[in-house]
């Protein structure tokens, strides 16, 4: 193969840019792509917004307009209500009526409401005074509506108001037909100030170059985005209706402005794979030069640590450097295996012979205890009891010199113990209580043997007198470990004595071997991950508590 003639400095450079640029150009990718497709959302989704805020304000300026429009029409169309007598007020009486009628338009003029007027057939309006009739005879819905004798709606630029001129107002004209008075073929007026809307619009406008129409319900424009570039087809267009008036409001963004944010990230995106390239070009170079330069000594240097730990062996596929890095450390991973294995045999006949020496070394007292009263009551008679006590005493050796299981299950634990608490029954009476506490299901839980007697004797041989107390005994879960919870009511111990409870005992002194063994089989089992733990109060008792690992046994067969 073409990439085999290469020399080692090429194929490292090769694979190190490769290395390095997959990772930059996919990411460079998922990025341009992520970032495109929420910013186009972002984009997409506020001229959404955009154009629903502008259909919700026009719908409740609409509502608010022709809700104002149908109360006063209402109003007037009452002829008890407004008894005008002349047009333009001449009489106490018209001055009156004049007030009432501008007092009922004031009610209906909102915040937003730039004006109410009803204007009379010859001119004459009522509303305000800062109107200029004159000047709004100009307005092409004026014009359309006296043409048509029907209402007319629009939004245009008022300059009828003496002063505070809106920039935009929707107006909408309403002819009176009555039968009577003189407001007999007049009109209402009434406008209201859009130029929050066209402030809205204008940012489309200005900030996403979004072209904005507003249609009525013919199809006739009532307002369009002044603008040099002409609609095309692939611009995209967001369209919302009014509930009123069924006016159609059309957002539309050319392709290319739309899509400008994206291409300027494409750019920045870019030019970052441009720099990362010439940058993973240069280190991929020094690092594969300096690979090349220390190819030997890394041979070297494997022999050297031979003994160290590897589990991973080297295809050969070339005869150059790697190759022979690769033969060498094949070798070593050999004999890393073959070391393993003979410390494995190493360790296994320790733990072994470990165990033994634990085992073998066997409290005397309980032998002697128990001899010296079988002597005691075959003396006095012949009872039966003699027979009961040897019975559990050989259940109770017989689960000592067990070596063949390392561990045993609780269950099983739990049964020598009951041997051992009869004997202990024969030997004190009924002077001690014994309690359990454990769930059924913890029975096949792995525990070391002969865990419980050492700590039982102990506290029968050292924490009560002539047997009298209280033990309890408590094996529960604790989230992935077994906890054991021993306690006496007994002399409970010194502070000095329970720093030594767990420790060995110097070779003159007799006993105390018990709780030493029973921390090493702890220890030989589970290493490090296990608790055991002893506190006391003098006269009061003494606390055990040991926690390890959960195992079970197998029940499967």
């Amino acid at each position: 193969m073409f990439i085999n003639r290469l020399s080692t400095q090429k194929k490292l450079f090769i694979m190190f840019l490769i290395v390095a640029l997959v990772p930059l150009l996919t990411l460079g990718i998922i990025s341009y792509l992520q970032s495109s497709k929420v910013v186009n959302g972002k984009l997409a989704n506020y001229n959404h917004f955009a154009g629903e805020k502008i259909k919700t304000q026009l719908d409740q300026i609409l509502v608010d307009m022709y809700y104002g429009s149908s109360a006063i029409q209402q109003y007037l169309a009452d002829s008890t209500a407004v008894n005008l007598r002349h047009q333009e007020p001449k009489t106490y009486s018209d001055f009156k009526e004049m007030n009432n009628l501008e007092r009922l338009l004031q009610a209906h003029k909102k915040s937003n409401i730039r004006g109410i007027y009803v204007i009379t057939s010859s001119g004459y309006f009522y509303g305000g005074y800062d109107f200029k009739f004159d000047l709004f005879k100009k307005q092409e819905i004026w014009k359309r509506s006296v043409w048509s004798g029907n209402p007319s709606i629009g939004i245009y630029q008022p300059t009828h108001y003496k002063d505070n001129n809106p920039k935009h107002v929707l107006g909408l004209i309403v002819p009176l037909k009555f039968s009577y008075g003189v407001l007999n073929n007049g009109y209402l007026l009434i406008e209201t100030d859009v130029d929050d809307l066209f402030e809205l619009m204008k940012v489309l406008e200005k900030d996403l170059h979004s072209r904005i129409e507003i249609k009525n319900e013919l199809g006739q424009s009532l307002y369009h985005s002044t603008s040099k570039e002409a609609a095309r087809k692939d611009d995209i267009i967001w369209k919302e209706q009014t509930n009123i008036n069924n006016w159609n409001v059309e957002i539309r963004v050319p392709r290319d402005k739309f899509y400008q944010s994206s291409r300027v990230i494409f750019k920045i995106v870019l030019i970052g794979i441009g720099i990362s390239f010439l940058l993973a070009s240069m280190l991929s170079f020094i690092f594969s030069n300096q690979f090349t330069k220390k190819i030997l000594n890394l041979k070297f240097a494997i022999d050297e640590v031979s003994k160290g730990i590897f589990d991973t062996k080297l295809s050969i596929h070339t005869k150059d450097e790697i190759g022979k890095l690769s033969f060498h450390f094949n070798r070593m991973v050999d004999k890393i295996k073959q070391l393993m294995e003979e410390i494995k045999q190493k360790e296994l006949m320790k733990r072994e012979a470990e165990m033994k020496a634990i085992h073998y070394q066997i409290n005397p007292h309980l032998l002697f205890n128990t001899l010296n009263t079988i002597q005691w009551k075959a003396r006095l008679d012949g009872n039966k009891e003699i027979g009961q006590m040897l019975l559990h005493l050989s259940k109770v050796l017989e689960g000592n010199l067990n070596f063949s299981i390392e561990l045993i299950s609780i269950k099983e634990e739990l049964e020598a113990i009951e041997h051992f608490l009869v004997i202990q029954r024969l030997r004190y009476g009924d002077h001690f209580n014994f309690h359990l506490v454990m769930d059924e299901k913890l029975s096949n839980g792995l525990i070391p043997r002969m865990t419980l007697q050492p700590m039982l004797e102990n506290i029968f041989f050292h924490a009560f007198e002539d047997g009298e107390g209280i033990i309890e005994l408590e094996i529960l879960e604790s989230g992935e470990y077994f906890r054991l919870s021993l306690k006496d009511n007994g002399k409970g111990m010194s502070q000095d004595k329970l720093n030594t409870l767990f420790t060995r005992p110097e070779d003159n002194v007799r006993g105390g071997i018990g709780l030493y063994n029973v921390k090493q089989k702890f220890q030989i089992y589970f290493g490090k991950d296990f608790l055991i733990r002893a506190d006391s109060v003098l006269n009061q008792g003494t606390f055990i508590t040991i926690s390890w690992p959960k195992r079970w046994r197998d029940t499967r067969g």
